[in-house]
């Protein structure tokens, strides 16, 4: 199955730089009778007629250029502007043209002299300066990110050159500078537009479409009647990292990989961003939450403009609100006018702490009080009626949302923009208020937790106003925006979803939704049908559960003996769905005697692989694959030892046993590098994520003396983050994702 995805990828990727212009050049051509159209400099090397960068010649220039350049949480891919600089292109002015771009120096030369930035225009032998900055990020600290600017080019209308220029007025070496996405272009132009609109921690039945008894949502009710609203869309994930990321790859968590705090978005994946950039779209995001932002996450990859949005005093925060970034995703939208563009917009006001500002924090009550603010139940859930307060100040977080939401559309209506645009509105995943005994989200996969809103906007307004109850999932996004846009839409096991488009016309069948959650000791997986739902958890609860969803659908009473053929056939399907933890876990025995072993776990152990053992050591799995045992005599100086991996990620794994017939106890036992020892026996092996933010090295083995050794180490070829900084580990606890930091 991995070659067979492997391949297909290859094969999307090699369409895909067939004709990386294809999309824009279908505009261009459209528009010839027209005049001039919009150009994007990133994507126009063709049009570079000369290139001189601190000494550096054309190919050089090339070769820099559109390398991504993030400063302060904000990312631009870039074409280079080192001091002395010039960059000449031949292009076609449209009427009303205008160049829009940003400009940077990078933050290692922040304390040198300022850098001049200069746009010119040459024609006939003349040039003109249109536009100068002086970047001094030295003496003004708004200098010290990126900056964003726009040129007025109407007045030079028609063919000409356009000549992007740096000079440093005091020698100062090599100072690493930019320009940010430069594109010409102009708003008399119409072009395709496609906006992915997500409203983090957002539940389906907290909104007035899903029939929610209090009138939180009326912008998206509206906007509802110009839309398709899909009753029963599931996301693959209760929290933000894996679902975003089956959002943005169309593929379940466990083969995008990007489940755990500490993964990151594989950039051997192709993203839906990627898809559309490499067709000629300009790609942009305006996103709230750090853990989408963070460096290192990767999800950046595809977009030209990423834009991690910060707080108050330019500070990364939670309390993000949702009218920033409506106003950061509006800019780029103005700003890429008449070329084909993507939007990612990510807002997360309902996300804990509920925060709503006034009026919203008293528009429901009961009301909050200075003793019970209602913000977060890990810290102001002290009565009853508490609850109440976190659920009134949650729904007036989504109404404030809901009204930025409006003014969004607004917006592109005012611009002209809505009719023809591809708008889809959804949520990453829904929270919970003790629904089945749990706070937040990333603990569970019951409905109020993956069954999310899902709108979709058609251009020119198809099918508007229809209600679509069949079963959908989060990644049949992707396919809907590729069909929207007339470009072909891989087939499995390239993407995993369909478009949405053919369950709208009634010739697809309902499929079965995936969903799944390796995250801070809870693991469970399940699969949703329109009328049942079987769940298998693994930790911290360790059993099955099936719901008749036609008669049970708060999926408050299991019924699992009642259904046994029903519940077969749903587990094949789960187990079918499970990957294999990319963890292994290692065990080795040091030292004189026998050691007899018992490993059990609620998943399955595979792929042992011993080392070192001689003729009389043994290995058995047992169990249907839940139980190892190891029966092992190591010699001084000659260890032995296994590694082993389990399926699925997460689920927990138990050692005990014996040594010379006693049973071996906490100081036997050596944890990774520190060689730490466990509180008691039977002891669960380390996982890469805990409650804690983990400050041990679990990667490394412990020293060599003698006892039983355990560490995990990283399957080849799979990669994660570094282990988090403290402002990152901060800003993962404000989220309520970290309960400590080192």
């Amino acid at each position: 199955m991995l070659e067979l995805r492997v391949y297909a990828v290859q094969r999307l990727r090699s369409f895909l730089r067939c004709s990386p212009l294809a999309a824009l050049a279908a505009v261009v051509a459209a528009a010839c009778a027209r005049g001039a159209a919009p150009t994007d400099l990133l994507k126009g090397e063709g049009g570079l007629v000369e290139a001189l960068v601190a000494g550096r010649e054309k190919s050089w220039v090339v070769s820099q250029s559109r390398r991504p350049v993030r400063l302060d949480d904000v990312m631009w891919r870039t074409l280079p502007a080192a001091p002395p600089s010039r960059l000449r292109y031949a292009v076609d002015v449209p009427r009303q043209g205008r160049l829009d771009f940003a400009v940077a120096v990078d933050p290692a030369h922040h304390g040198e002299p300022p850098v001049e930035f200069v746009l010119k225009v040459s024609r006939e032998g003349r040039e003109d300066t249109v536009w100068t900055l002086l970047l001094d990020p030295l003496n003004k600290p708004e200098h010290r990110r990126w900056v964003p600017a726009r040129a007025d080019l109407s007045r030079y209308a028609g063919p000409c050159e356009l000549v992007l220029e740096t000079r440093a007025f005091e020698s100062a070496g090599v100072r690493m500078a930019y320009w940010g996405a430069p594109a010409l272009t102009s708003e008399r132009r119409p072009a395709p537009l496609v906006v992915v609109y997500l409203v983090d921690t957002l539940r389906a039945d907290h909104t007035t479409p899903y029939g929610y008894h209090r009138d939180t949502t009326p912008e998206l009710q509206r906007f509802a009647r110009e839309a398709v609203l899909f009753e029963q869309a599931i996301a693959h994930a209760s929290w933000t990292k894996p679902s975003v990321a089956s959002l943005m790859t169309s593929l379940l968590p466990g083969r995008h990989r990007a489940v755990q705090l500490r993964d990151r978005l594989d950039d051997g994946l192709l993203t839906l961003p990627e898809m559309l950039q490499a067709k000629g779209y300009s790609t942009g995001a305006a996103i709230a939450n750090s853990v989408i932002y963070s460096a290192g996450t990767n999800f950046e990859q595809g977009f030209d403009f990423f834009a991690g949005l910060h707080g108050a005093d330019n500070r990364p925060s939670k309390l993000v609100e949702a009218a920033g970034v409506v106003d950061e995703a509006l800019r780029w939208v103005e700003a890429r006018r008449g070329l084909p563009t993507f939007l990612y917009v990510h807002t997360m006001d309902p996300h804990v702490p509920y925060a709503p500002p006034p009026p919203f924090d008293r528009k429901y009550e009961p009301h909050p009080t200075p003793e019970n603010p209602g913000n977060d139940p890990r810290t102001d859930f002290k009565e009853p009626l508490d609850r109440e307060r976190m659920i009134a100040q949650y729904d007036g977080d989504v109404a404030y949302g809901d009204q930025e939401f409006g003014r969004f559309v607004r917006e592109l209506a005012a611009r002209g923009l809505f009719e023809d645009a591809l708008i889809v509105f959804l949520a990453d995943h829904g929270e919970e208020f003790q629904d089945h005994g749990q706070w937040l989200h990333g603990r569970s996969v019951f409905d109020e937790l993956v069954r999310v809103p899902l709108l979709v906007k058609l251009p020119g307004g198809a099918g508007a106003g229809r209600r679509v109850t069949q079963q959908v999932q989060v990644v049949d996004v992707l396919p809907t925006v590729l069909h929207s846009q007339g470009l072909p839409v891989p087939r499995p096991p390239a993407v995993m979803g369909r478009p949405l488009q053919h369950v709208i016309e009634g010739t697809a069948q309902e499929a079965p939704a995936v969903s799944e959650i390796s995250h801070r000791t809870f693991v469970a997986h399940g699969m949703r049908t329109g009328r049942d739902k079987y769940v298998r958890r693994f930790s911290p609860q360790d059993d099955e559960l099936y719901f008749d969803l036609s008669r049970d659908p708060l999926e408050k009473n299991s019924v699992l003996e009642s259904a046994s053929d029903r519940v077969r056939t749903l587990r094949a399907g789960v187990e079918a769905s499970m990957v294999t933890n990319p963890f292994r876990h290692n065990l080795r025995v040091a030292g004189g005697g026998l050691w007899e072993l018992r490993v059990r776990s609620g998943g399955w152990i595979e792929g042992v692989e011993p080392f070192g053992l001689g003729p009389q050591d043994r290995y058995e799995v047992e169990g249907s694959g839940r139980r190892l045992l190891l029966r092992l005599r190591p010699r001084p100086g000659a260890p032995r030892e296994v590694a082993f991996s389990i399926r699925p990620m997460g689920a927990p794994v138990f050692v005990e046993g014996t040594r010379d017939g006693r049973e071996i106890r906490p100081a036997d036992v050596f944890i990774a590098k520190e060689g730490l020892h466990p509180s008691a026996l039977p002891y669960q092996l380390p996982e890469i994520e805990s409650e804690k933010e983990r400050t041990e090295d679990i990667f490394t083995a412990p020293p060599a003396v003698p006892g039983l050794h355990v560490w995990l180490t990283l399957t080849p070829g799979r990669s994660m983050m570094e282990k988090f900084d403290h402002e990152t580990c901060e800003r993962l606890k404000a989220l309520g994702y970290v309960g400590t930091c080192p």
